[in-house]
């Protein structure tokens, strides 16, 4: 078969998934990540590659963030992170809790931005996640074309 026939298989394929999703009006678990945060130290072995977190309020404890290696549409997800309350903090167990990292000491040290807020706005983001713990798990190393091998939980930058 010509290429001709697989890029107008492909082309139809896209228009109807497109068409398929587009008329969607229910919310779904995807709506909502609208905070934009950059951070660096994201990834063990890659320091100073920036993660562009895409965050949303789950309840007054939860916050979860999906974590990709650009800002732009085709964006690969790389990772997750999960931003609980001291509350819930304090009820994990004392195996677990290495793998979390505290935001008021991490956020200056990972040269965190938001694009798109004003200096103020960002000031009382801050303010209102840094008595905040962070779980990162990466499961798509950056400039790799697939998600290869395990994936790792982020070290905390202050240990």
């Amino acid at each position: 078969m010509s290429k001709i026939f697989y890029f107008l298989l492909g082309a139809l394929i896209s228009v109807a998934l497109v068409m398929l999703i587009a008329p969607r009006s229910k919310p779904t678990p995807a709506d909502g990540f609208a905070l934009h945060i950059d951070a660096k130290k994201h990834i063990n072995d890659m320091p100073d590659a920036v993660v562009h977190h895409y965050c949303k309020t789950l309840d007054k404890q939860v916050i979860q963030c999906l974590l990709f290696d650009s800002d732009a549409p085709n964006a690969h997800n790389i990772g997750t992170e999960t931003i609980i309350s001291p509350q819930i903090y304090a009820k994990l167990s004392e195996d677990e809790k290495p793998s979390w990292h505290y935001h008021k000491e991490e956020i200056p040290l990972v040269d965190a931005k938001l694009p798109g807020l004003s200096e103020a706005e960002a000031k009382k983001v801050v303010a209102a996640i840094e008595d905040t713990y962070g779980k990162v798990v990466i499961f798509w190393e950056p400039g790799t074309d697939a998600p290869i091998g395990a994936p790792s939980i982020t070290k905390p930058v202050h240990r």
